[in-house]
């Protein structure tokens, strides 16, 4: 084996490659657009990573083309800095000295790799804790807006937004209205774009360190913003799939709203007309002829109709609202259920002429179920097989019992329902054909 094989990577090296790897990690892991800046600017004041003092992110927003104060992450003054410096560094002392006790019991190279994800994890959750505590500079930093069309063309934003690459910038050099109680020179601007456009304006600061802020410097931050601007593609596409599901959530819960008002209005004076629709077909105001006695037949069947439907929609509203969710589970006489269910949809039934008919072959056992739940559904089906019946046509009910279970079936004589169509059945008020006939 030659010198040449037997080199090993530096540690130094190994450092930095271990450090892309955890930038990479970090800002993948991210799934909210939130979560992205809150690494990013971690990111950036990492002692162990970029060492800058401050970060500071502008969001843009091309509707509007303003910029706003997004996030700010590190300290307003050098004590506040240097005490925050002094807590990371005694965290990262702690897990080295854990990483240096793993390392000479020999462990093995995957414990050390959790000891490494462990170290730079917990300094990025300080910091975020850090930033969640901070009431100073993120909060006043939230409070910046700039218009796109009242900046200056030597304005730092605009500028930043329109370079090729980060820069470092001097004070004399620039516009910083609005800015200027937050920056301090030189320091580091660049931006974050995706594909449909700019998004964010990034500036890093390193006001209480004595490092400089050098082409080394500007370089890394520029690997950083190349980074997190393909990153962000894919965070956007998560926030949005995010915010159209809250967005269909609300529109659903206003609709289940809707329903339920809806129903409930309708139901008041439909009571009142088959009320009066009863009273006439009684006879209690007078006699009726034929013809009228035939009329208010059919003002009847359709007004329970009506009800029926009014009822469905009530039903469907209090499924979505979270209700009928809490059944009573008791011994039930299924065939007692039946025909209870039966003379619900007499009107249905006569107006048709189709027969009903229920099939018992042998002994019915009681079950154990909600008897107002299994009518519901009892009620559902032989409606459903009345109305797509043809006229005069015939619905039987069979009970068969197999492997301890009762099977109720309901078979009808109607137009059916293709295969393909079948699992579409238990969709809200689907119908296969919705032609008015």
């Amino acid at each position: 084996m030659n010198a040449a094989s037997k080199r090993t990577i530096p540690p130094r090296y190994l450092q930095e490659l271990t450090l892309q790897e955890q930038v990479h990690v970090a800002l993948g892991s991210a799934t909210t657009l939130e979560e992205f800046y809150l690494i990013l600017g971690c990111v950036l004041v990492d002692p162990n990573i970029l060492a800058f003092s401050r970060a500071f992110i502008l969001c843009y927003d091309s509707v509007t083309q303003t910029y706003t104060g997004r996030l700010a992450v590190g300290a307003l003054s050098r004590k506040e800095h240097e005490r925050m410096r002094a807590e990371i560094a005694e965290e990262d002392r702690r897990l080295f000295e854990q990483i240096a006790a793993a390392q000479a019991a020999n462990a093995e190279p995957r414990i050390l790799q959790q000891l490494y994800n462990l170290r730079f994890h917990s300094l990025w959750i300080h910091l975020m804790q850090e930033q969640e505590g901070s009431v100073g500079l993120n909060q006043a930093f939230q409070q910046v807006t700039l218009h796109e069309n009242e900046l200056p063309d030597n304005h730092l934003v605009r500028l930043a937004a329109q370079w090729g690459r980060a820069q470092i910038v001097q004070r004399d050099s620039v516009d910083t209205q609005g800015l200027n109680e937050f920056l301090r020179f030189p320091l580091l601007a660049g931006h974050v774009v995706t594909k449909r456009g700019l998004h964010a304006v990034v500036f890093a600061d390193r006001a209480f360190e004595k490092k400089p802020i050098n082409s080394l410097a500007q370089y890394h931050f520029q690997w950083l913003l190349n980074h997190a601007s393909v990153t962000l593609d894919n965070v956007e596409l998560l926030e949005e799939l995010r915010q159209s599901s809250e967005r269909l959530k609300e529109v659903d819960r206003i609709k289940t709203n809707f329903l339920s008002i809806v129903s409930h209005e309708l139901r008041t004076p439909l009571t009142a007309i088959l009320g009066f629709v009863q009273i006439l077909r009684d006879k209690q105001v007078g006699p009726l002829t034929p013809f009228q006695e035939d009329l208010l037949n059919r003002v009847a069947q359709q007004s329970a109709h009506l009800a029926s439907l009014v009822h469905d929609i009530l039903e469907v509203a209090e499924v979505e609202a979270g209700g009928m969710l809490q059944v009573e589970l008791t011994a039930v006489d299924p065939l007692t259920v039946v025909m209870h269910t039966t003379t619900r949809v007499e009107e249905r039934r006569k107006s048709k002429g189709v027969v009903i008919e229920t099939l018992v072959e042998e002994a019915i056992p009681f079950i154990r179920t909600d008897p107002n739940a299994l009518e519901r559904i009892l009620y559902h089906l032989l409606d459903n097989a009345i109305k797509f019946s043809p006229t005069n046509g015939r619905v039987r009910i069979y009970f068969r019992q197999h492997d301890g279970q009762l099977h109720i079936t309901i078979e009808d004589n109607g137009i059916g329902i293709s295969p393909e169509n079948l699992r579409k059945i238990f969709d809200y008020f689907y119908q296969v054909d919705f032609r008015l006939e």
